[in-house]
């Protein structure tokens, strides 16, 4: 009798730890999956981020790009960049401190930034950057597209901590684009 309400006692209580280890896994926690997407049902995955939780409440973050991204030399340094029919998507990061919270995922923003070019051009315009713009969601993270003059980046003001300021983002119409949607998720996003 003694053992079995002692595995009922092991159970209950492995059964609230695996329900407290759940309720922790926020957006800001593990390895997620990193997708563009568009309206149509396309899908390219660009990578992976594995955020560690801090004892502030803030996430370390690591980026791994896995997707399908080609070389491209293009303005006198090698790009990344995601092959699209329309319009390719050459990764543009800018180094910040890899630490983010739920109230302020600008530092991943800025590690997700894209400058976008014709497939036939051979030269990127900076006023052709693209900065997903993110929030966290039941799922996870979702970044809706804005594009940006990346001018500030390349050639680096007085601020160059965060150079793109809210006011520089410009709204746009995400049919004009390949890939207006950027998810994080577990398992990917849909």
């Amino acid at each position: 009798m003694g053992g079995i309400t002692g595995k009922k006692k092991f159970l209950g209580a492995a059964v609230f730890f695996l329900c407290a280890a759940l309720s922790h896994a926020g957006p800001l926690s593990g390895t997620k999956q990193i997708w563009l997407a568009n309206p149509q049902g396309e899908r390219v995955e660009f990578g992976r981020v594995t955020f560690t939780p801090q004892p502030d409440g803030s996430a370390r973050f690591k980026l791994e790009v896995t997707g399908n991204l080609g070389e491209y030399f293009l303005a006198m340094r090698p790009f990344r960049c995601l092959a699209g029919e329309r319009e390719h998507l050459c990764w543009f990061p800018y180094e910040v401190e890899p630490v983010v919270t739920e109230q302020d995922l600008t530092p991943l923003e800025y590690s997700l930034m894209f400058l976008r070019k014709k497939p036939a051009a051979l030269h990127l315009n900076p006023a052709d950057g693209i900065y997903y713009r993110l929030k966290v969601t039941p799922q996870g993270l979702e970044g809706k597209l804005y594009e940006v003059d990346m001018d500030p980046i390349v050639v680096p003001g007085e601020d160059r901590k965060r150079p793109i300021k809210p006011g520089m983002l410009y709204e746009t119409d995400g049919a004009s684009h390949w890939l207006p949607r950027l998810v994080i998720e577990q398992g990917g996003g849909k």
